[in-house]
This record gives structure tokens, C-alpha cells and sequence, in this order.
């Protein structure tokens, strides 16, 4: 959906963008109509999202929702994943959040910056390295290859998967065919063409018109890039900028309620975009306004996976045992809060994933947290 409004007429922009705004975070109406009017929203400009001018160039401004400093409950004793296991307290600071994970809107501007080019954003060794293309290939194609294994030592279950709702028929014929039917070399071609070894200069899948959208989640990124864009918006604001740590992201999802997910009660597919909803993409953040946390976080469940900060270690949880140091280039991060191509299970506060801090997958994302006093 494209708009043409008039440059002379600012106060029609501010109507249009309000109800475009209403619409989106209706719950009472359609979410092919949410989403409509979200895309609209995102062409038109959201006022959500501040733009203003730093040293560095244009910057959009992400609403913040603030976290009290408390002790809160994390992990899980349900017995579902060993490494939710066992639940403890953890004392946490107060901090902010993004309400909505980081949109290619955002993304775009620090493109338009440099920065990818600018090396003062990318902090580490490791950073930097990805930065020149070193390497940058090694660790997603290699993941894979793992992936291929497992898959190929117990094929039946592609049918599981399917079975239980994990994938889509289209997804079983192409792990048929790619992990179990085809040759060592075809598998290795395909795999130079899914992980380019050259540098990169935007995410994975910014011309991809089913991920690009302005309003979407910007995904295709890796824990470095991410790092990098809150270096870079920490600079352009004055704010202190970072990804959450893991323990964070979920005190911010689950409160001292102790949630299974970001809302009250149980799963309900029409608050989140898992796999239950059958969009199959990513949907513009924030049209599941049902699913918020009782702070007004949006889409902490579902939509994306969010890197965290932390090193996958096991629990407890000790912020001083190592687990957060950025330095750590080649560990595997966590990501929480599932994604639009994964069930419920993955989508619950407690669930974590780990891939490799170089992975740029269509599901991958996330959201920043603000350490200063909100703006």
C-alpha cells in the first residue's frame, strides 16, 4: 500500500498517522487489517518513533517502557528443557526497554550512516573481524552442517516436525531434499549461496520485499551488527544503548507475576506471531496488542527471536561469572521470545535458544535497552 499526501497539509499527515496508529493496535479488528494499516503507518512516517538529528546523522528515537529494579523469578520447573531449569531469583536494576523490536525504519538510518562502515561501532576483535568479512561465513555454514547431520541420523523426523504443527509441508519437502536427499557437493554450493563470504553492508534480507517493509522487524542480523547499531545509537542520543541480558529480557516479559508469557493466562494464538498464526513472516511490530505485557511491551513473544547479551551458560544465572562478557566473539548468545516460524512452546518468557553470535537467520532480531534515565 503506497500514500500520497499533500507536503502542505500536516495537520491531514497528523490525522492519518493517529488512525492509522488506532487501527493497528485495535484488537477488535482484523489482523489483516492491523497489518494493513500498520504498513501504511510505516510508509507514512510513525510518530512513535521520534526523528531527530545527532552527530552522526539522522536517528529515529525508540519508545521506551520503564522495568523497576526488583528481584525477579527466572527460569522454569516445568520440566520442558534442562537449561530452564532450575527457576531462581535474580536481583535486577532498573532499567528501560524497547517497546517494539528494532524496525527496518531504524535499521535504514543507520545504513544511511556509515554505519557499517565506521569501525568505531564495532568494538571487539571479534566485531571487527566480522566487519571485514573474516571468517563471517564459517560459523552459519557450519551450523548447518550440524543441522544436516542430525537430521540425516534420524530423518523420520522431518514427519514429527510436520506432524506436530513445528513446520509447514513446504518446509518437510525442502529439508527432505536438502538435508537427506542431496549430495555432499550440491549441499556445500548451496550453502556458498544461502552465507556469502563477502562484507556485508546491510542485513541478509533487506531487498527481500517479505522482510523490508519499514514497519517489519529488521531481521537477518547477527549479534554483531546489533551490538554495533546500539553503539551507534548511543552515540547519536547520549543515552547508554545495549542489548539486554538475558535475565533482563525476561524480568521485562514476565514481571514479578512471573508469566509464562508476556500476557496473563496461558497461550492464545490471536496475541503473538508464532506458528500458530499462519502468517508465516514477519507481521509490522505491535499489531498483536492483545499480546503486550501489562507495561505495554509489544511482540516480546513470537515475531522475532531477540539476541540478548548473555553467553549461553547454564544455570543460575550470575552476571559475574563471564557469561556477560562482550568480548567473548565465537560463544553462542541467547535469543528469547520465539519467532514467527516456531510454536508455542518456544514462544513462552522461559524458553531460551542459543545460536552462533554470527547468524543471520530470516527469524533473528532485536531490541535495545536503556541503561540512562528515559528520555
Amino acid at each position: 500500500m503506497r500514500l500520497s499526501i499533500h507536503p502542505t497539509k500536516p495537520d491531514t499527515v497528523e490525522l492519518l498517522q493517529t488512525r492509522l496508529m488506532e487501527r493497528s493496535r485495535d484488537p477488535e479488528a482484523d489482523l489483516r487489517a492491523r497489518i494493513v494499516a500498520a504498513h501504511a503507518l510505516g510508509e507514512l512516517g510513525d510518530p512513535r518513533f521520534e526523528r531527530c538529528s545527532g552527530p552522526h546523522g539522522d536517528y529515529l528515537r525508540p519508545p521506551l517502557v520503564a522495568i523497576e529494579a526488583a528481584t525477579y523469578r527466572i527460569g522454569s520447573d516445568e520440566g520442558l528443557y534442562a537449561d530452564e531449569a532450575s527457576a531462581h531469583d535474580v536481583p535486577v536494576e532498573a532499567f528501560a526497554i524497547g517497546r517494539f523490536p528494532v524496525t527496518n525504519a531504524e535499521w535504514r538510518l543507520f545504513i544511511d550512516a556509515g554505519g557499517y562502515q565506521n569501525e568505531r561501532w564495532w568494538r571487539t576483535e571479534a566485531a571487527r573481524r566480522w566487519q571485514r568479512g573474516e571468517g563471517i561465513a564459517d560459523g552459519p555454514r557450519e551450523a548447518a552442517r550440524n543441522f544436516r547431520q542430525a537430521v540425516r541420523d534420524n530423518p523420520a523426523q522431518i514427519d514429527d516436525w510436520l506432524a506436530a504443527g513445528q513446520i509447514t509441508s513446504k518446509e518437510a519437502q525442502d529439508f527432505t531434499q536438502w538435508y537427506v536427499e542431496m549430495a555432499d557437493g550440491d549441499f556445500e554450493a548451496l550453502l556458498a549461496s544461502w552465507f556469502s563470504s563477502d562484507v556485508q553492508t546491510q542485513p541478509l534480507l533487506w531487498h527481500d520485499p517479505a522482510y523490508n517493509h519499514p514497519a517489519q522487524p529488521v531481521v537477518g542480523v547477527c549479534w554483531h551488527e546489533a551490538r554495533a547499531y546500539c553503539a551507534w545509537l548511543s552515540a547519536q542520543t547520549g543515552q547508554d544503548y545495549r542489548l539486554p541480558s538475558e535475565v533482563e529480557w525476561e524480568a521485562a516479559a514476565r514481571g514479578r507475576a512471573e508469566r509464562r508469557y508476556p500476557w496473563e493466562g496461558d497461550f492464545d494464538p490471536s496475541r503473538c506471531n508464532s506458528f500458530e498464526s499462519h502468517v508465516r513472516g514477519t507481521t509490522p511490530a505491535g499489531v498483536f496488542p492483545a499480546g503486550d505485557t501489562p507495561q505495554g511491551i509489544a511482540d516480546m513473544s513470537g515475531n522475532v527471536w531477540e539476541w540478548t547479551s548473555s553467553l549461553y551458560r547454564s544455570y543460575p544465572y550470575r552476571a559475574d561469572d563471564g557469561r556477560e562478557n562482550s568480548k567473548d566473539g565465537d560463544g553462542r548468545r541467547v535469543v528469547r521470545g520465539g519467532s514467527w516460524d516456531f510454536n508455542r512452546g518456544l514462544a513462552r518468557c522461559a524458553y531460551r535458544d542459543y545460536p552462533l553470535p554470527g547468524d543471520r537467520g530470516r527469524n533473528l532480531g532485536f531490541r535495545v535497552l536503556c541503561v540512562s534515565p528515559i528520555p
